[in-house]
């Protein structure tokens, strides 16, 4: 019977976790829960109004006004036909609609309607709003976890979505 004995270039492969690198997996391994749980509720948000995970993004994307669907194709990192089809979703669910550019009339815009609005907005509630586990704690714990959270270097977010009131910058 022979034992096997890794050779000299496989040993640093097979070496252990740091006690540092465990105790990260453990913590992250905790509050990966929390974000399944806000995509669960972005979801369920989008399925009230009729809407998949490419409709919801364009629909948040013009909160702030009208876009055109090359930019919207670009933040998507999407090609523009593909937009054309989620853009024609939108106008048969009355959630959006076509307009001409205020400064370009060759070019076609894509504003909410009022009913795309309150959709837009009920979607972006559902992911910013804080999961229910935070609010289990004390003051003085969520003063704490937000002085560490204020530690932390933040990765870069331009341009992602949706738009919501807790990304900032520090």
């Amino acid at each position: 019977m022979s034992t096997f004995e890794p050779a000299p270039w496989y040993a640093p492969v097979v070496a252990t976790k740091s006690q540092r690198e465990v105790i990260l997996d453990s913590i992250w391994s905790r509050l990966f829960p929390l974000f399944i749980g806000k995509r669960d509720s972005f979801f369920r948000a989008m399925g009230e109004h009729g809407l998949t995970p490419p409709h919801g993004m364009a629909l948040t994307m013009l909160v702030d006004g009208p876009r055109r669907m090359r930019d919207i194709a670009d933040q998507m990192v999407c090609d523009a036909s593909y937009v054309t089809a989620i853009v024609d979703r939108l106008e048969e669910l009355g959630l959006a609609a076509r307009e001409s550019s205020a400064t370009d009339r060759r070019v076609k815009e894509i504003a909410l309607t009022p009913k795309g609005r309150a959709a837009a907005e009920e979607i972006q509630s559902a992911m910013s709003a804080a999961p229910p586990a935070l609010g289990q704690l004390s003051a003085e714990d969520l003063a704490t976890l937000d002085a560490i959270l204020d530690k932390l270097d933040a990765p870069a977010v331009v341009g992602l979505w949706p738009k919501s009131p807790f990304r900032h910058d520090h």
